[in-house]
């Protein structure tokens, strides 16, 4: 099958899923978001820092899930999630820039993403965190985890670890202080100490 008659089947079945979830069949609706995951993330990667690919991958896919029923068809399904996914990026830029204005067609990447330093001292600090994360209690680990990376609060967690929320907030302070000694002990200097506890910032709230 040729590339071209690949793509045209490839936007017939995302029309056939796109107005299933439009009739509300959400199954159809992940299934089509999951379609362009990969891509999604070909598509961020070397853009922008470590930790920020699947924070962007998420705002694109909130973006489909609000917008679904403006999608007018005039291109594929493909062209319109890549539109919103240089939005979402171009938005990224220019919150983190400190210039007045970002000018995708003047400004490069190189510009306006972070450095290879800059990835590389990421890439050391979140190596740091995860070696120190692996040296926790099992619970410690999964609880930091899933708070921070995965989002959940503490009354989802109570869930998960069957006690109750103020339990979860108490649990969540000692697995940070007990984080934070291991750091300690596996980095002298401070600076990288710091920055790899940074990476942990509490997930936003719900409304």
């Amino acid at each position: 099958m040729s590339g071209d008659r690949a793509e045209r089947d490839s936007g017939s079945d995302d029309r056939v899923l796109l107005d299933a979830w439009r009739d509300g069949d959400i199954a159809a609706g992940n299934e089509l978001l999951q379609r362009y995951l990969p891509q999604l993330i070909r598509f961020y990667f070397n853009k922008v820092g470590d930790g920020q690919v699947e924070d962007l991958i998420q705002r694109t896919m909130m973006s489909c899930v609000r917008s679904r029923d403006g999608f007018r068809g005039d291109a594929s399904f493909r062209t319109w999630v890549f539109e919103i996914a240089r939005n979402e990026l171009l938005m990224h830029y220019r919150k983190r820039s400190s210039a007045q204005a970002v000018d995708p067609a003047v400004d490069s990447i190189a510009d306006l993403g972070p450095s290879p330093s800059t990835l590389a001292r990421q890439a050391d600090d979140r190596r740091l965190l995860l070696q120190a994360l692996g040296r926790l209690p099992a619970d410690q680990q999964m609880l930091l985890e899933l708070h921070y990376w995965e989002g959940l609060v503490a009354a989802e967690l109570s869930l998960v670890f069957d006690v109750e929320p103020i339990t979860i907030r108490t649990r969540l302070h000692r697995a940070r202080e007990k984080l934070r000694g291991v750091i300690e002990r596996l980095e002298a200097d401070p600076v990288p100490r710091d920055r790899a506890l940074d990476t942990l910032s509490d997930p936003p709230q719900p409304e």
